[in-house]
């Protein structure tokens, strides 16, 4: 569906060095690195808003043409949601809709507004001006107004910014509800890798202008080569034993009495609901935690298992 060939693009630096990329149709797909990586970029040449140095963009199997080629930036059937959304702010949440498919007959546009309508969870406030809802259901209502046309790529840029743990899990289920109904493609960018864990069939990494290949969310999260890349996707603990460090995440342990066990002293439990975060400190002074279903009060001891997703 969407195929990027040899992506190169330069300002005063390079900022992306031949980013090659598959993503097929209905997949969700995210790009996670630190800010400044170069994901929005890589997003807006996606969406043929601009042009990369080298390099070229396939959608649907079609070699699409340059930007400036273009009378208007945008390829065909591409939406992209940036992080201020473009709402008519003194429109209603429906006339916000309802200016997006107006080239459609009468029946046609009331069914697919009452239809955003539902799958986006914003029904009961279709009355009221965008500029009085929530920044939660702006973004929701900017998504709607996006996809309304029925794009085949959705282009979301660092779509979980600015909301709380509440709304990301709602927004989630969204986005999932919409590719499932639609089957929509859909990019999206964040500098949070945590944020898209639960929501992408599959992750690459941008850093440095390089852009890595794709993996399962599972395996990124397991799988790092030093704390900074880890902690991108959650907690990880660091304790030092003799020369060597060693990470790994809060559930990648087994208590122990064994003699291999690593000594450890509890300090207390904190409930997030459903399970415990509980710390403790090594004899190096190292702070760690460990994730249960109950406190751990009476563990002096842990050994390392690691998983292999």
């Amino acid at each position: 569906m969407i195929v990027l060939k040899n992506i190169q693009l330069s300002y005063s630096k390079p900022i992306i060095k031949r980013a090659n990329l598959n993503v097929s149709k209905g997949e969700i797909l995210g790009l996670v690195g630190k800010s400044g990586a170069g994901k929005s970029s890589l997003l807006k040449i996606i969406a043929g808003i601009i042009d990369p140095n080298e390099g070229d963009v396939f959608l649907a199997q079609k070699k699409q043409p340059r930007v400036h080629q273009l009378l208007i930036p945008g390829f065909h059937r591409v939406a992209m949601v940036n992080q201020d959304f473009k709402l008519d702010v003194y429109h209603t949440v429906e006339e916000n809709l309802r200016e997006a498919v107006l080239h459609l007959p009468s029946p046609k546009r009331d069914k697919r507004i009452q239809q955003l309508l539902r799958l986006f969870d914003i029904k009961s406030i279709a009355a009221t001006k965008a500029h009085l809802i929530s920044g939660g259901e702006q973004q929701r209502l900017a998504i709607a107004r996006a996809i309304a046309d029925k794009p085949d790529i959705l282009l979301l840029d660092e779509p979980f910014g600015h909301l709380d743990a509440n709304l990301r899990a709602r927004l989630t289920q969204h986005l999932i509800h919409l590719r499932e109904e639609e089957n929509t493609t859909i990019v999206l960018v964040s500098h949070e890798g945590q944020d898209v864990l639960g929501l992408c069939d599959a992750i690459c990494m941008l850093k440095n202008g390089l852009l890595s290949k794709k993996y399962k969310p599972e395996y990124l999260y397991y799988h790092y080569s030093n704390v900074q890349q880890a902690r991108l996707f959650g907690p990880v603990n660091s304790i030092k034993i003799g020369e060597t460090t060693l990470l790994f995440r809060p559930d990648e342990y087994q208590e122990s009495t064994s003699k291999n066990a690593i000594p450890v002293i509890y300090t207390r439990s904190i409930f997030v609901g459903g399970l415990y975060h509980n710390y403790f400190k090594t004899s190096n002074g190292d702070n760690i935690v460990l994730y249960q279903f109950h406190r751990l009060n009476d563990t002096r001891g842990i050994e390392i298992v690691k998983k292999t997703q």
